[in-house]
């Protein structure tokens, strides 16, 4: 049966014992197994993880960062031939977790009171994009209104390689701003606010990343009968607590 061997392999690799010091600091274990990324120019994570602290995806052992890295890229990429993200880059699991964290609110503003039943949302997952003259990697989402003639509207959340620290709002062909998120901040501060501060500085981003979105929709001219009904969505989901 398809996926049953996989499904083996990871239920065995959640206990298995190894032999290599845990890399969690304060662990001591030494029943390590190595983490398994390795990126496209062939670098290896030198970590290994205890059963305490490792995670199992796929029949394939992981450090938390890295496992955030694969669980973000599209189903049947990881053990292919395409090329995995940059040993250090955290582009890919920032981008799908901010997605995550908008998806309803960017599909109420492109839904908000729909007239036309030619038009439909399609969404693409989390893939590589190349962006400006240099080529840059980068990964993106995107949610795409279409009618019959195509794309009418594109709005996507992208992450560069070299700039993963920044969430970029991107409106058919247009980056609108760039985002850095508040926990990312933090870290880079060595601050740790107490969890309802945190929290609410969350909602204040994912409120200022809907609300890039929305002027960059008015910019390209998208108040028009093919999304009426956008700007009270815009202000209902702006306004929210």
């Amino acid at each position: 049966m398809p996926g049953v061997g996989s499904e083996r392999g990871t239920a065995a690799l959640v206990d298995q014992a190894g032999d290599q010091p845990c890399t969690q600091p304060g662990c001591g274990r030494t029943t390590g197994l190595a983490c398994a990324y390795v990126d496209r120019r062939g670098h290896e994570c030198r970590t290994s993880w205890c059963p305490d602290h490792r995670l199992v995806i796929d029949g394939r052992v992981y450090c938390r960062r890295h496992a955030g890295v694969v669980s973000a890229l599209p189903v049947g990429y990881v053990g292919h031939t395409a090329p995995m993200p940059d040993l250090e880059t955290r582009a890919p699991s920032l981008v799908s977790w901010v997605a995550r964290e908008v998806d309803a609110d960017i599909r109420q503003l492109l839904l908000a009171e729909l007239r036309d039943d030619r038009v439909r949302l399609v969404t693409d997952p989390v893939y590589l994009a190349f962006v400006g003259c240099d080529r840059r990697r980068a990964w993106e989402r995107a949610w795409k209104l279409l009618d019959h003639s195509g794309p009418s509207l594109r709005i996507s959340l992208l992450v560069e390689e070299c700039a993963d620290a920044e969430v970029a709002v991107r409106v058919n062909a247009e980056i609108v701003d760039r985002l850095t998120p508040p926990w990312i901040v933090q870290r880079l501060h060595g601050a740790l606010p107490p969890p309802e501060v945190d929290a609410q500085r969350r909602k204040d981003f994912n409120r200022r990343l809907l609300g890039i979105i929305h002027r960059g929709m008015e910019r390209e001219g998208h108040q028009s009968l093919v999304v009426a009904g956008v700007r009270d969505a815009a202000d209902a989901v702006l306004q929210r607590p």
